[in-house]
């Protein structure tokens, strides 16, 4: 499903990251290892939003030579994100429809599981953590992405968002193969625990 090849990545002449080859299947993984070993780096770089050498494929789609077909499934959420602040959160979801060619009732189910509804039409500059973390959320599950990464995707929900993040987690990756790639300080859901694999980034690799 998901392979990377002598994919390295750099800051200035600092190896950060050397994974030689690793491939992975449909299942849940669990992205593990100590504070500063790359973690969030690694998750960024299979999202496609570092640059890095060798490649990385997602269904045989390659991220080197077929950047857009290759972003278009693949969802992703980071730990504490940023957006333009004079945006609201339905123009955020309109433009990730168009980019993935769902049509806009797709989301409308993901606004109301999460009762975005009163703020949704609302400047992001408004909105507390919280509420920009239930739009990163909604964004990474727009469409039926084959891959879905989540960077710390518990943090400042509350506890209904929390149930509904690890059952939408659990019927994707059930009901529509999705793979899902996750780090997470919190504890989690012990179903959702169960399906997990884990991978650990430690000494500039991932196993």
């Amino acid at each position: 499903m998901l392979r990377l090849i002598d994919t390295v990545k750099r800051y200035h002449s600092q190896l950060i990251l050397h994974i030689p080859i690793l491939h992975l299947q449909n299942d849940i993984y669990w992205v593990k290892g100590a504070n500063g070993s790359g973690k969030t780096t690694f998750l960024k770089i299979i999202a496609g939003l570092l640059p890095f050498e060798g490649d990385i494929f997602c269904n045989d789609i390659s991220l080197k030579n077929e950047p857009l077909a290759y972003r278009q499934n693949v969802g992703w959420a980071e730990a504490e994100p940023l957006y333009p602040t004079f945006l609201s959160g339905i123009d955020m979801i309109r433009l990730y429809c168009d980019i993935r060619k769902t049509p806009l009732n797709n989301a409308y189910q993901l606004i109301e599981l999460f009762n975005m509804s009163g703020f949704i039409n609302n400047a992001i500059g408004t909105y507390s953590s919280g509420m920009t973390k239930k739009l990163s959320l909604v964004l990474a599950f727009i469409g039926n992405p084959l891959l879905i990464i989540l960077d710390e995707p518990l943090i400042t929900l509350d506890q209904d968002a929390f149930s509904h993040i690890c059952d939408l987690i659990l019927d994707k990756h059930t009901n529509k193969k999705t793979c899902f790639i996750m780090s997470s300080h919190q504890e989690l859901d012990t179903q959702l625990m169960r399906f997990g694999k884990e991978l650990i980034v430690s000494n500039q690799t991932v196993s």
